[in-house]
């Protein structure tokens, strides 16, 4: 066998000499480049296990492969374990991290026991697996806005600082063992991925791998432009896969030397990073078994009042004549050519003109190894396009489930809101999607949903004779029905659950603290599980612990912590001071006045939203909700024009993690003239 594969090499390598060359079939909106000639190999010769991925939640979306999927499952009922960085023994708000929150995308992994958690300014925290106690943690290494990952080959913590250095933590007390600096920098959330005897990681415009035992560079890869995302590892192709902006590329990386094996631009050519076209806050996704890697872009607003159709033939051709809408690629990992059209919309959690990066893709295999996607579908069929959002499975290939071939969704059904007779969710409210088992889960803004997957026969999945599930607990921000169920250590209700929306049954983390995500607000919220635990960590940045149990009883973690909650503001009912825009955080839960110039108007059907800076967001707001729209005689947003300045009076609050103040009332609103200003 071995004399065979020799002779096969060597036949290879004597057509690379005489200059046969890698073969790219045409693909959809795509410029490639390739590699000097060489032979294609499309089987790499080494053998791996049937799963390439750790059971244990051990790093980013699982794996470095990203999938967002595990087959470890923590069995039902659940119980409450422990709750960190959110609430204290009696279901008020009482913080952790400086500022309350998590950064966007953060999630906890676990390894040795412990529980990792990136924590921005304040480094990286370790909690007991068990009790949701602090062990230990680590700051002075710069703000840490990515997930750490776990190796449990050396038993240490890779952190990657917004600074540009890679830092190697001692797993079991935190302390510095190494450190690699890029000598770039970013923001953005870039988590690393640790595979074999390498740490792969993205900053600025480049991807490096270091060797984890040393610290040393093994090879770096010049980009050309902002890698966006953090890298995914093929491990069949021995590919790192990274996608870059403003240029929109998607990047295939030789792990073996970091030389580029192709480049493709798979959006459409009318699509710009200006529209917003962007990879940023999203990551690639393998599917190993399939030979894909799946792409996630962010869209701009408009995109999500367009009316998706119910069948996959009809999704298909609007996609072909509206190649603009395309919000998910699937990309061969040999080549980078696009097979097929996937069927997925753009969404998120998106409000008054703008839409952030949605869900990712989750990848999961099947018993018998074919692989199949779980994300949010769309299609119409309640009051405006936005209303058009489901849980949903896709099919890879034209084998997997009869009748479909690759890029063809099912849906799933869920019945939220709960005992509706036509389900939904909100397409500028779609939940991030992760899976363990049978079980899906959802992290919305202000609830994680969860479902049991039942029955996915092939007779199954369109949009009137969906998958079927069966409704798990859900866990809300705060349980504001208060007449439901008395506040309880276990933080469980059995009914009445109740934030500003209602759920039913589940868990809460805070108890009549209302709106907490708007005060902490990180745009994100995600279920992870491993070993023991079902972990949901919330937008405002908490993290609830699960495990198997008698939801009703007693917690069996640590007490939750007794520390005095930050106090409420209490209002003032004169303002106490005249401040510009740009100082309204510093006065959060202080009637005043506040002045500046209308930058942005913009009414979404629920609220008009006066905005002093354009984008909105970062900055302070004036908000009129709906049920006050009859005080002021007219449509608000035809009382007031971009370019005035105005004088707004009232208490500041919060809306989406930033300073606003709900209006109800034109006398709260004075359009000023020049002398005024």
């Amino acid at each position: 066998m071995k004399s065979k594969v020799l002779i096969i090499l060597l036949i290879l390598v004597l057509l690379g000499l005489i200059g046969i060359s890698t073969v790219h079939p045409p693909h959809l909106n795509a410029q490639q480049t390739t590699p000097t000639p060489q032979a294609y190999l499309p089987l790499v010769m080494r053998a791996y296990p049937p799963s390439v991925a750790s059971q244990e939640w051990s790093q980013h979306a699982h794996d470095a492969q990203h999938t967002g999927y595990t087959a470890q499952t923590v069995p039902y009922p659940w119980r409450l374990r422990w709750i960190w960085n959110g609430v204290d023994a009696g279901g008020r708000v009482s913080k952790v991290t400086t500022g309350g929150s998590l950064p966007r995308n953060v999630q906890p992994v676990t390894g040795g026991g412990r529980v990792y958690v990136a924590a921005g300014t304040d480094g990286v925290f370790a909690l007991s697996e068990t009790t949701g106690q602090q062990l230990w943690r680590r700051d002075g290494i710069g703000a840490i806005h990515s997930t750490v990952a776990y190796d449990p080959d050396i038993l240490a913590v890779f952190a990657v600082s917004a600074n540009g250095t890679l830092y190697k933590l001692r797993a079991s007390d935190g302390a510095v063992l190494g450190q690699f600096a890029s000598g770039q920098t970013s923001d953005l959330p870039l988590p690393p991925a640790v595979i074999s005897d390498r740490v792969l990681f993205s900053m600025g415009n480049s991807v490096y791998a270091v060797h984890k035992q040393t610290m040393q560079p093994i090879w770096a890869y010049n980009a050309g432009a902002t890698v966006a995302v953090p890298p995914a590892y093929s491990p069949s192709r021995d590919l790192v896969i990274v996608a870059s902006e403003p240029d929109l590329y998607v990047h295939a990386i030789r792990n073996a030397d970091g030389a580029r094996w192709w480049r493709v631009r798979p959006v459409h050519s009318s699509r710009n990073f200006d529209d917003p076209t962007e990879y940023r806050y999203g990551w690639p996704v393998i599917a190993e078994s399939a030979g894909y890697v799946l792409i996630k872009v962010r869209l701009d607003w408009e995109t999500i009042w367009r009316d998706w159709p119910q069948t996959n033939s009809e999704m298909r051709q609007f996609l072909r004549e509206n190649p603009d809408q395309q919000a998910l690629f699937v990309l061969d990992l040999d080549d980078g050519r696009v097979p097929y059209i996937a069927n997925v919309g753009n969404g998120g959690y998106g409000d008054s003109g703008y839409v952030p990066m949605g869900p990712q893709p989750v990848v999961k295999r099947l018993p018998n190894g074919k692989e199949v996607v779980y994300t949010i579908i769309r299609a119409k069929h309640a009051y405006d396009p936005r209303w058009d959002s489901h849980f949903g499975e896709m099919v890879l290939d034209n084998t997997t489930v009869s009748g479909l071939t690759g890029g063809d969704v099912r849906f799933i059904a869920f019945d939220w809101p709960p005992g509706s007779e036509d389900p939904y969710l909100i397409t500028d409210e779609q939940p991030n999607v992760s899976m363990a088992g049978d079980y899906l889960f959802g992290g919305h803004w202000e609830a994680g949903f969860a479902l049991r997957i039942l029955d996915r026969s092939d007779a199954l999945g369109s949009f009137t004779n969906r998958i079927t599930s069966q409704r798990l607990p859900n866990v809300v921000t705060s349980q504001d029905n208060t007449g439901a169920c008395a506040f309880s250590s276990s933080h469980y209700c059995a009914s009445g659950l109740e934030n500003t929306r209602m759920y039913d049954f589940g868990f809460y983390i805070y108890y009549n603290q209302g709106a907490v995500y708007d005060q902490y607000w990180s745009e994100y919220a995600t279920w992870v599980v491993s070993n023991d635990n079902v972990y949901f960590r919330s937008t405002d940045g908490a993290i609830m612990a699960l495990t198997s149990g008698n939801p009703v009883g007693a917690h069996g973690g640590a007490p939750l912590p007794g520390v005095v909650p930050s106090p409420t503001p209490v209002a003032d009912e004169h303002p106490s001071a005249v401040i510009p825009h740009t100082q309204a955080r510093q006065w959060a839960g202080r009637t005043v006045t506040v002045t500046g110039t209308l930058q942005y108007i913009f009414n979404n059907g629920k609220q008009l939203l006066l905005g002093f800076s354009n984008p909105h967001q970062g900055s302070f707001k004036a908000i009129i909700r709906q049920a006050d729209w009859n005080r002021f005689g007219a449509p608000p947003e035809q009382l007031y024009q971009t370019g005035q300045h105005v004088a707004v009076i009232g208490q500041i609050a919060w809306y989406q993690g930033d300073p606003a103040i709900y209006v109800t009332a034109p006398e709260q609103i004075q359009v000023l003239s020049t002398e005024q200003k």
